[in-house]
């Protein structure tokens, strides 16, 4: 029995423990979306993608590896922005057709992450799903269980749990252990004791292989913890030696608890607005950028990438809803803007630096689709061979048929 105290240590059987896991993250020797017993890439659905551009080995170790012919390393996708349901299912179907290996979907006011990852899987087939993240204080830890292990069957394996403190402060650590150790357990199928001393267990077959656990990690502490306990990591708002740093301390994490650092992915969530007109891209960038320089976590980030002065007058600037005086060297210190091939480029420096899993987060203009659509296709590890059907819509990967995108913002 898995018990779990009031400040956040846990143990059995009554016990207390003060560190480590009483059950080991996954091992992923064969690579971050393999699973052990899958037959094939990137899921261990039993259904077939009816593709073989879909079909690929799982014997390399690499994080980054990809078997298909003429791809690259992994290249992940995450979207936020309210969009129209159908313009979300287009955008995400397309990221799987042009070779994206997986969506993170964020979670903050707008659409609920596992309900909104369920509907995705009866529309995409290999793609991995991740939560990125929940927050452990949204939901009562047998809830986030339950929708886990509701989405993973729905999917047939795919999800990807991905993990964050929430509010951060005394104790928020060590609470986010206990979150990932009782989950891991009650994932198992096994029964776990409640702060209120109620016991819970899984009441649906546990998943067959490990659901693979992510943690968001903005300082030290947080990404040394990712490298002791959890399956990968997500980096956000960071130039290329900040990632850097943060590997650095994933490794040391990792080999304080005995484990093999390759067996950690780390990703990066990279804010990236490719090929549209510069002016409205540098102020779409700006309000993101200054929006998360106000957050005091994330200031301390860009503080300690050297960016103290840019972040203070960006969080300036956007309290005073003049976006115009963010700093552009913040906006290009930690975003990907300009034509197809700088953006490319920026990217190769993420990975160099040490991401195994950059993921392409689109901040869109005034015409969403459209933006969401022209960033996706310029990063994406497949070109777009296919024109687009009279409608303007459907399974085609140009949405722009024979000309360029145009921005309406």
């Amino acid at each position: 029995m898995r018990g779990w105290s009031p400040n956040g240590a846990s143990g059995r059987g009554g016990g207390i423990r003060s560190r480590g896991l009483s059950r080991a993250p996954g091992s992923r020797s064969s690579g971050w979306w393999s699973r052990p017993g899958c037959s094939g890439w990137p899921s261990c659905s039993s259904r077939s993608s009816g593709s073989e551009v879909a079909a690929a080995s799982v014997g390399d170790s690499s994080p980054m590896a990809d078997h298909r012919p003429g791809t690259g390393p992994a290249t992940a996708l995450a979207i936020r922005d309210p969009v129209p349901w159908r313009d979300m299912v287009e955008i995400v179907q397309t990221a799987e057709q042009t070779g994206y290996k997986a969506l993170f979907l964020p979670e903050s006011t707008g659409r609920e992450a596992f309900s909104t990852l369920a509907a995705l899987a009866r529309h995409t087939e290999v793609l991995r799903l991740g939560t990125g993240v929940v927050t452990i204080v949204a939901r009562p830890l047998p809830t986030t269980v339950m929708a886990a292990a509701t989405v993973d069957q729905i999917s047939g394996g795919r999800l990807v749990l991905g993990l964050g403190t929430g509010p951060t402060g005394p104790g928020a650590l060590s609470r986010l252990r206990t979150f990932v150790d009782l989950a891991r357990g009650a994932l198992a199928g096994e029964p776990i004791e409640m702060p209120d001393g109620t016991r819970f267990t899984l009441a649906i077959d546990p998943p067959s292989t490990p659901i693979p656990i992510w943690l968001a990690a903005l300082n030290p502490k947080a990404m040394r913890l990712a490298g002791e306990i959890a399956d990968g990591v997500l980096l956000n708002w960071c130039s290329p030696e900040r990632v850097a740093f943060a590997r650095e301390r994933v490794h040391e994490g990792a080999e304080a608890a005995g484990r093999d650092p390759a067996a950690v992915t780390v990703g990066v969530y990279v804010r990236a607005c490719v090929g549209q007109e510069p002016e409205p891209t540098l102020a779409a960038l700006r309000a993101a950028a200054g929006q998360y320089a106000s957050y005091p976590a994330y200031r301390r980030q860009f503080e300690a990438m050297g960016l103290g002065d840019e972040s203070r007058r960006a969080a300036e600037a956007f309290a005073a809803a003049d976006i115009d005086r963010v700093p552009e060297e913040l906006v290009r210190a930690v975003c990907v803007l300009g034509d197809t091939p700088q953006a490319i480029a920026a990217f190769k420096a993420y990975r160099e630096a040490g991401a195994d899993l950059p993921v392409v987060y689109p901040v869109p203009l005034r015409d969403p689709r459209s933006s969401i659509l022209g960033t996706l296709f310029a990063l994406a590890p497949h070109p777009a061979v296919e024109p687009w059907d009279a409608t303007g819509r459907g399974p085609s990967l140009n949405p722009f048929g024979s000309s360029p995108p145009t921005t309406t913002g």
